[in-house]
This record gives C-alpha cells, sequence and structure tokens, in this order.
C-alpha cells in the first residue's frame, strides 16, 4: 500500500497533497514481502537425490528446468546434472563433482564440500518427485510476479491502445499457465497399439483423423476438423452459409463436448439461437418466433432446450468485434472450461475490422493469418 503524508490542518496542505498525488505514480514495486516465493530446502533435496542415486534425475527431469531454482548454483547444478544424463553420463557425486571441476564450475556452486553437504542431506529418493513439484510450483509463482511487474509497465504505457495492451497483459498471465510439466516417454508399444485401433476404426469408416462433425461425406473428404486449420464456408448471399456453420458447431459440442465459441458481427445472439433451437427441434424458426405451435410441438420445444442449454456453446454478437478481442475472449473461454476450444466460429469474416488503415485484401488477409 502506499500511504501519502496528509496535513489536515489546512486546505493548502490537502491540495499540495492532491497535486503530488497527480505528479506521483505510485511505486507497485516496493511490496511489502520483497522475498520471491522459494523453497530452498526442496531444492537443495532434489539435487542431493540427484548426487545420492544415478536413476532419480530420470525422474525428475520431466518436471523441472534449471530455471526453476532459485539460487544460481542450484540451477548450475541441475542444468549439469541434465546434460550429462542426456549423454548418458552417471550423475553421482563423484562424476558430477569432476565434470564442474574440469569446467572451472566448481567453485561456483560453492566447491566440492557444497555437494558433499547436498548429499548428506537427503536420506532417501523416496519422494523426489513430490519435492520437485515443489520447487516447481514456488517458480510459478515468481513467474506469476515477474508478469504481473509487466502487466504494471504495460498500464503505465500511454502509447498502445488499451485493446493490444489488454491483449498482451492476457497473453502474459495465460502463458504462466502453459508452463506444465511434460508427460514423458511413451512406450512405443502404447503407441502402435493405439494407431492399430485408428487404423482399423477408418478402414471401417467409423472414425476420421480429426473432429468429425457427423456429415459422412464431409467428415470422409476431409478427415474431420484439423486442429488450427481455418476453414472458409464461401457462397452467395441467403444461400445457407450461417445454417451449416451453426450445424457444425451443435454437432461439435454435443458430440465431443468441447467449447465451440460463435462470434457474430451481423445476426443478434437472440436470431442465432433461434436457428439452433429450430435445427433442434425440427420446427421451423418463423413459427417459433411467432409461438405458433401446435399442441403435440410444445414437448418438443422444452425437450430442444434442455438439450442445447447443456451444450458448452458460447455466443458474442457485439457488431464490431476485432481479432484482438476474439483472442483474448477465446483465451478466457479455454481457462474458465479448463480444456481446448473444439471450434471458433466467425459469421462473418468480411464484417472484421482490421487495426491498420490497410486496402480491405490486405486487410482479410491479416485477418484471417490472425
Amino acid at each position: 500500500m502506499v500511504s501519502v503524508p496528509l496535513d489536515q490542518s489546512s486546505d493548502g496542505g490537502r491540495q499540495e497533497n492532491r497535486r503530488g498525488q497527480r505528479d506521483q505514480a505510485p511505486n507497485f514495486e516496493s511490496l511489502p514481502d520483497s522475498i520471491p516465493p522459494q523453497n530452498l530446502e526442496a531444492e537443495e533435496a532434489v539435487l542431493g537425490g540427484i548426487l545420492l542415486d544415478p536413476d532419480a534425475i530420470g525422474r525428475v527431469a520431466d518436471l523441472l528446468q534449471p530455471e526453476a531454482f532459485y539460487l544460481n548454483a542450484h540451477r548450475e547444478i541441475f542444468r549439469t546434472a541434465l546434460m550429462l544424463h542426456g549423454q548418458g553420463k552417471p550423475t553421482d557425486l563423484t562424476a558430477m563433482s569432476a565434470w564442474l571441476a574440469d569446467t572451472g564450475a566448481l567453485e561456483k556452486v560453492g566447491g566440492n564440500g557444497r555437494l558433499v553437504e547436498l548429499v548428506e542431506r537427503v536420506p532417501s529418493t523416496a519422494s523426489i518427485e513430490q519435492v520437485a513439484r515443489l520447487v516447481m510450483d514456488k517458480f510459478l509463482r515468481r513467474q506469476l510476479i515477474r508478469s504481473g511487474n509487466e502487466v504494471i509497465k504495460l498500464g503505465f504505457d500511454q502509447s498502445l491502445p488499451m485493446e493490444q495492451v489488454l491483449d498482451q497483459a492476457e497473453q502474459t498471465i495465460f502463458a504462466i499457465s502453459q508452463e506444465k510439466p511434460s508427460k514423458g516417454l511413451t512406450p512405443t508399444a502404447e503407441i502402435l497399439t493405439q494407431t492399430f485401433e485408428e487404423i482399423e476404426s477408418r478402414s471401417l469408416g467409423t472414425s476420421v483423423a480429426g473432429i468429425p462433425v457427423n456429415f459422412y461425406d464431409l467428415d470422409a473428404m476431409t478427415q474431420g476438423l484439423q486442429r488450427s486449420d481455418l476453414i472458409i464456408v464461401a457462397g452467395r448471399p441467403a444461400m445457407g452459409k450461417t445454417s451449416i456453420v451453426l450445424n457444425l458447431a451443435k454437432n461439435v459440442a454435443q458430440l465431443h463436448d468441447l467449447p465451440v465459441c460463435v462470434f457474430s458481427l451481423e445476426m443478434s445472439k437472440e436470431q442465432l439461437t433461434y436457428r439452433l433451437l429450430s435445427m433442434e427441434v425440427g420446427i421451423e424458426a418463423g413459427r417459433l418466433r411467432t409461438g405458433r405451435l401446435q399442441q403435440e410441438e410444445w414437448p418438443l420445444l422444452g425437450q430442444g432446450i434442455n438439450t442445447l442449454g447443456q451444450l458448452p456453446i458460447f455466443i458474442d454478437d457485439k457488431p464490431n468485434s476485432g481479432v484482438l478481442e476474439m483472442r483474448s475472449l477465446c483465451r478466457r473461454l479455454m481457462a474458465e472450461q479448463s480444456k481446448e476450444l473444439g471450434l471458433v466460429v466467425i459469421d462473418y469474416l468480411q464484417l472484421m475490422e482490421g487495426s491498420t488503415p490497410d486496402n480491405r485484401v490486405q486487410e482479410i488477409s491479416r485477418i484471417t493469418r490472425a
């Protein structure tokens, strides 16, 4: 918290204080706890385990990176262990000490006595994976603090448009959540079993390589929707482009339980919902709008509303959305749903606004690349 002394004895003091508040920006760097999060005992336990047990490095290599260690000496020791492990060499006390001495780094990490001390502090390596996760936890917290400082600097940068500031800030924070340990090595036998099952199911026509959309001929031609593909649905006006993409969106959400984000730059979210409901219950959208339903159609309507209400379909109908805003909303939705998006629909591309005053061809090209 930033405290500014107040002189309450006169109005002049208060006015002087207000001027001071305007002229001086708050110092966000001065936090009560200036020591970043770290767990030196856990770091020592991991390094001591690696020096004690030659097999220990293989158990934590996928869980940690050298930058996760708080002390430079600890980073150097772990970096050396990873290098020796990658070369198929042992990482025990003798081998590590010799390598560090040969490269002139032994004194930088505290000498041979420091390595011996690390080994003596670790009675067993049974729980080294759990201890490594403690080290990674503190590292991610430090990353969050650094990212917070970057966001603060962005907030003070008046040269950038607010849309770009928000996008960069979200990217900075979102990147931390993506720093996950790898899943490690997978046996070839396990991969081959899965591969055979995929080949067999595709030969029978029961599966495709991507995300099937339940249109048999389309799935056969495209092998389903592929990750990161840009698919443009083109056609003359009033030919059903919106209807077909809504059908694809509904099928992806319904069949695979994957979040679908629909950006509608022309129709309102209510209009799109009427269309989705019409497709689900088989009742013409115009009759739904007027409420002219037969008695037997009301139960169908209730069932359709219940079904659609459970699907992870999300609609944004802001008419002037740009690339940065859409990207931000997609990242936010991924974080909320804790899974990757199955499909992003933009209806339609020509209505999107670019951020630069290029001619329309260049603008559309830049939008599609984004």
